[in-house]
């Protein structure tokens, strides 16, 4: 019988198999540190389609996909492929899957003709590296990155050695010693990379250099051959030698011929040909010049080249070197804020890159930016030492400084080395628009707000100067398909920096080599508050009409407090936890557009055209284009793609930019949640309440839910194996009122706590009464009124028969600030004044509303037809107080009926709510919720005024009853105002309306009862509560 390693398969990825590839996923969370993410069928097979992977190699046992590994081209470097993600399903580690798959990935590179292959993991995968080491891999030694490199390709395309190969196996011949730490002998400052393989009394011994991927030494049973250069970092400008040496182990002479290959950053030219019987040696020149920029540790480095023939064998050889001038210089400041007319200091830091001390000399050019108190400078730097050098200087004007500078080094033994560099720093303010680059990014900026380009692969960077602000970033953009990383390891064509009188804009050129004829225009149009808009202008200058061309555009945000559009609705959180990508239901996005928001306030949000589409893109997001039939010499203009920087304080402040202020409201649903499944809190007694614990993420709901309401307790307990979003509990309503409900859900990973309210109704009706006191409504439980003949107010609250609001019935009169005053509750227009309003006619009646969930509330609606009032004459201002059978809440809501030939903009609705529980108003107080240390303040002693309060609880020393007030949803002010004479709750509402135009804000919601409560965890529910009359 077959063992395991000898059934499985190393098979190519298709669609058949997606669903057994998200099987793995699923099953393999613990080789990635636990994660929750579920992956579906439909998500691998959009993941698949829309990779840049050249070969995806699965390894199947019998119907199962037990290992995962993908094959691109590698997006930081030119020269070689990569592995982006490798994985063995758990149950099958031990079996040499991983092994099989990484040598298949090697194979295939070799089959394709490309030297190298790369892939990135962590320090901890302990398990990994060894196996990733004896299938030919180095880990270099950096701290940025856990990266490996392979050059087993490089070597079995290598003419002179294939006679070796061809009769012994690479894997199992190499000698090479495996140890769990970064790789490479050190020499002369350079990184060594080593393979050696013996078998049969054969010999081969390979190094390569770790920055110039190439050979530098081979060695057989028959030669020697290596080339050598003193130091890996070489001043420019000035001749250095490079050594070649070939040692003869035969008996018959080596013909040799060397030639050198010069590049833009390196001048090493020769010819020379050699008969060599035992040894030679021979030194070339060499040149460097530095470039724009240091060489990246992402790329390969400029290299010293040359090809050398062995008997009419080709064997290329190169070192890389890192062209350097005499010193570095950078002009920095400590100073967050600059303005013009200010003086300060900036740091001229100076580090030399000579072995030896030298005197350095510099003189800061004239420019439009920043005045020099001094600009002549002269100090000693030790060799390889540093200095910073305080220079005194008065700011011009915001903008870049940018100049070239000459500076001079005179050595110990009186050489003189004269260098150019460039100096560049840049003075952001409120109003500057300006760019700018340095060696590694081009810069624009307007007022606090930044754009950051990173030349090498055109990731950009979007955020604000004050530091706290973490970013967004735009990667690199994609043609397909299928897609392709070109733009990501090579810089944009050109630059341009344009200033319009609303914004500053940087315009990149890319030009495709993947798509021929193709170009790609990226225009990051930033403005002074905080918006970003992002063009793509795609121009066909090939000679073939395109039938269709994808653009990806991926981005990347931290997802703090997101809100989302899904299904309809919007999904928010509050959680601690920041969701990955995958975590988010993508597919069921119903909107274009993300927002979320840190818990210091950060707001970050991003929108794209409706003709894009947003999904994702491996762990970010993306935005992605088609175009049809893109003709010769056509032009196409793809976006905006819209990013905001603090430039919305919500979800909806952003939708409504997006979408105007038209759109259809959408509600709030969270992102973990325990709720109603019908999501309607009210029910009537003897009703039985589904209630579901559920997600809204990928992940599944597992462990154990435990609910309590009243006397009962429900448990219920699943795991990840059900496969589910959420969980069900049936929750009895055996009494009428307020049924606060408390639960728990326990796993191994977490413990969460929460809670709900129901609002059970009785069986009874709410009675309506008109007597001398106005119009009464009662409930059983709460009873207000009303009085036409007395003010347009609900002066009167009851709760268990106590009196809870603060009045002077039946005759108005002077109050406080107030004249005449009325006290209760009440909704006013703003700025028309209490005379005035008591001079308009104002009637009380019965009526009934429903909600979106079909609730029947029932109450009173006080109507004042503005008739005197010049300013509002034309409007009726409704104020519905509602309330359902025999439970303890009161809803009041405002409606502006707005008449004929008018149009109002901007205008505000105040809310004033006068409380006092009890018979003394000093024994009345109320508890606000504060990070702060005074949280209870009582009425009738001092004047206070306590501003953005979300709630309040009121309450009274004389009894236990209370009264907790919640705000409103977007309202412009709110506060609790306390004198000597009034307690007072206040909220101020903007309102537009159209003429005949009915416009209704959100309700302020009363709840009364005796205990506290978290009120924080419950306000949720009532949000986008709305209603509609019964005809």
């Amino acid at each position: 019988m077959k063992t395991t390693k000898e059934q499985v398969k190393i098979v190519e990825y298709h669609e058949g198999l997606a669903g057994q590839v998200a099987t793995m996923w699923n099953e393999s969370r613990d080789n990635w540190g636990g994660d929750s993410i579920v992956m579906t069928e439909e998500d691998v097979k959009n993941k698949e389609e829309n990779s840049t992977n050249l070969n995806l190699f699965l390894a199947t046992l019998g119907d199962r996909v037990v290992g995962y590994c993908s094959l691109s081209e590698y997006r930081e470097d030119s020269g070689s492929l990569y592995i982006p993600l490798l994985n063995v399903h758990p149950d099958y580690h031990g079996h040499k899957i991983g092994k099989r798959l990484v040598l298949k990935a090697v194979e295939r590179t070799i089959e394709l003709g490309w030297p190298r292959l790369d892939l990135f993991t962590w320090a901890g995968n302990t398990k990994a590296v060894p196996l990733y080491k004896k299938c030919g891999f180095f880990w270099e030694d950096r701290d940025d990155a856990v990266h490996l490199m392979n050059f087993i390709p490089a070597v079995m395309q290598l003419e002179m050695v294939q006679p070796f190969f061809e009769k012994h196996d690479w894997y199992t011949t190499s000698q090479r010693e495996i140890e769990v730490k970064p790789d490479g002998e050190k020499q002369n400052n350079f990184s060594l990379y080593e393979y050696e393989w013996r078998a049969d009394g054969e010999y081969v011994r390979i190094q390569f250099e770790r920055t110039g991927r190439g050979i530098r030494l081979i060695e057989t049973e028959n030669m020697l051959i290596e080339m050598s250069i003193p130091d890996f970092k070489l001043l420019e400008a000035v001749e250095h030698g490079v050594t070649y040496r070939v040692v003869n182990k035969t008996n018959s002479p080596i013909s040799i011929q060397l030639i050198g290959k010069t590049s833009e950053t390196v001048l090493h030219s020769m010819d020379e040909k050699v008969e060599v019987t035992e040894e030679w040696e021979g030194t070339f020149p060499v040149e460097v010049k530095r470039g724009m920029s240091d060489p990246s540790p992402w790329k390969t480095h400029p290299v010293a080249e040359a090809t050398m023939m062995i008997n009419g064998q080709l064997l290329p050889l190169k070192i890389g070197v890192f062209p350097k001038q005499a010193a570095k210089l950078q002009l920095k400041t400590v100073k967050k804020h600059w303005r013009a007319g200010q003086s300060g200091k900036l740091f001229l830091d100076i580090e030399s890159q000579l072995d030896e001390s030298a005197k350095l000399k510099v003189n800061l050019p004239e420019n439009s930016v920043v005045e020099w108190k001094d600009s002549y400078f002269e100090t000693n730097v030790e060799g390889n030492g540093r200095v910073s050098i305080p220079i005194e200087c008065q700011l011009r004007s915001q903008g870049f400084l940018a100049e070239q500078v000459e500076v001079e080094m005179e050595t110990e033994n009186g050489a003189s080395l004269l260098f150019t560099t460039r100096l560049s720093i840049a003075f952001p303010g409120f109003g500057a628009k300006f760019g700018g680059e340095t060696e590694e990014y081009w810069y624009g900026y307007n007022g606090p707000y930044y754009v950051k380009i990173e030349k090498r692969n055109h990731i950009i960077e979007l955020g604000e100067t004050s530091g706290s602000f973490v970013p967004i970033n735009m990667w690199t953009p994609k043609f397909g398909k299928p897609f392709s990383e070109e733009f990501s390891k090579k810089e944009a064509l050109s630059i341009e920096h344009i200033e319009l009188p609303e914004a500053f804009v940087l315009k990149t050129t890319l030009v495709s080599d993947v798509f021929p004829g193709i170009t790609l225009n990226v225009y990051t149009k930033l403005y002074g508050h905080g918006l970003v808009e992002m063009k793509h202008e795609v121009i066909n200058k090939g000679e073939a009409v395109l039938d269709e061309l994808s653009l990806l555009q991926p981005f990347h945000t931290d997802l703090k407090l997101i809100s989302m559009p899904l299904n309809g609705e919007v999904m928010t959180s509050q959680e601690l936890l920041t969701p990955y990508v995958d975590y988010l239901n993508v597919k069921d996005m119903s909107e274009n557009w993300l927002f979320s928001k840190s818990s210091g306030g950060e707001a970050k949000a991003i929108a794209w055209p409706k003709e894009a589409v947003g999904r994702k893109d491996e762990w970010r997001f993306g935005i992605e284009y088609k175009i049809k039939d893109l003709q010769f010499d056509e032009q196409v203009c793809l976006g905006p793609i819209q990013i905001g920087l603090n430039t919305a304080a919500n979800w909806r402040e952003w939708r409504e930019f997006i979408l105007g202020d038209e759109a259809p409201i959408l509600s709030e649903t969270s992102m973990v949640s325990f709720k109603p499944k019908n999501k309607n809190f009210v029910s009537s007694m003897g009703e039985c309440v589904p209630y579901t614990f559920g997600t809204l993420l990928t992940s599944y709901v597992h462990g154990k839910l435990t609910v309590q309401t009243g006397e009962e307790t429900f448990v219920k307990q699943i795991d990840k194996s059900h496969g589910l979003h959420e969980m069900t509990v049936d929750v009895n309503q055996f009494k009428s009122g307020v049924n606060w409900i408390e639960g728990t859900l326990v796993s191994n990973g977490q413990r969460g706590s929460f809670s709900s309210l129901q609002l059970v109704q009785s069986h009874d009706e709410v009675t309506s009464v008109e007597s001398e006191s106005g119009l009464t409504i009662e409930n059983g439980a709460v009873s207000f009124s009303a009085s036409a003949e007395y003010y347009p107010t609900v002066y009167s609250m009851k709760y268990n028969g106590k009196e809870f609001f603060h009045h002077v019935f039946p005759t108005p009169g002077p109050k406080a600030w107030w004249n005449p005053w009325g006290g209760g509750l009440r909704y006013t227009i703003h700025g028309v004044s209490p005379y005035s309003e008591v001079k308009e006619t104002t009637t009380v009646r019965t009526v009934v509303k429903q909600d979106q969930f079909g609730n029947k509330w029932t109450g009173l609606c006080i109507s004042t037809e503005y008739a005197q009032n010049e300013k509002m004459k034309g409007i009726v201002l409704n104020q519905y107080t509602l309330t359902l059978p025999g439970v303890p809440v009161v809803i009041s809501y405002p409606e502006i009926v707005s008449g004929d030939g008018r149009t109002f903009i901007n205008e505000r609705i105040d809310l004033e709510l006068f409380v006092k529980p009890g018979e003394e108003l000093t024994s009345s107080y109320v508890d606000l919720p504060t990070e702060g240390i005074v949280s209870r303040y009582y009425a009738g002693v001092e004047e206070n005024s306590l501003s953005d309060t979300e709630f309040a609880v009121f309450g009274t020393e004389e009894f236990s009853e209370k009264l907790t007030v919640i705000q409103p949803e977007a309202i412009k002010v709110s506060e609790v105002y306390i004198t000597n004479e009034i307690n007072v709750i206040a909220n101020i509402v903007d309102w537009s309306a159209a003429p005949n135009q009915v416009v209704q804000l959100n309700p302020t919601i009363l709840l009364f009862g005796e205990e506290d409560r978290d009120v924080k965890r419950i306000r949720h529910i009532f949000k986008g509560l709305q209603f509609r009359s019964l005809t």
